[in-house]
């Protein structure tokens, strides 16, 4: 079951790191910008009052979090929540605490398969939404999926090539002439 509200991120310690690694990089902080949107954890909150089964586990919010590094940067579980333990700022962006411990990847697997896929996919188109909404990102790949259907294929010939060569000549002659 996940849990409404995140407990505290910063603790004492944290004043002893030095302000570079306290404060996130710009494109985790645009995210979190988007993220802390109050429309993104609205389909999450209305499933949590469906699912109320189960011991607390992780928060909302760390769970979109570390749904959206596991997506933005094409990690599975395991890499993912390695990942997270070892980055200061990737615990801050999840809003886990230093002293906190990072949560299992079969914690996040599991939850993954008891919200489903669609909650998952919603929660990404949302994001993308809010994102492009505020123009806090630049669209830089697109990955599409393409159906390759047999057709026939005019395999060159010496004598088309030739035919094909005649035309284009031609073709910058007639330019050419007054």
């Amino acid at each position: 079951m996940l849990t409404k509200q995140a407990g505290q991120v910063e603790t004492v310690w944290d004043e002893l790191f030095p302000e570079l690694v306290r404060t996130l990089p710009d494109d985790l902080a645009r995210l979190d910008q988007v993220l802390d949107a109050p429309g993104v954890l609205r389909q999450f909150e209305q499933h949590w009052g469906r699912a109320n089964l189960g011991r607390p586990s992780i928060p909302m919010a760390t769970y979109v979090r570390l749904m959206a590094l596991k997506h933005r940067h094409g990690w599975g579980y395991e890499r993912l929540v390695r990942q997270v333990a070892d980055s200061f700022h990737l615990r801050r962006f999840c809003r886990i605490s230093i002293v906190a411990e990072v949560p299992d990847e079969s914690t996040v697997r599991k939850l993954t398969r008891r919200l489903g896929p669609e909650l998952v996919d919603d929660l990404t188109r949302e994001v993308v939404r809010l994102a492009i909404r505020g123009r806090g990102f630049k669209v830089r790949a697109m990955r599409c999926d393409s159906t390759v259907q047999e057709s026939d294929v005019r395999f060159p010939t010496d004598c088309g090539l030739a035919a094909d060569a005649v035309k284009v000549l031609a073709r910058v002659a007639r330019k050419s002439t007054p």
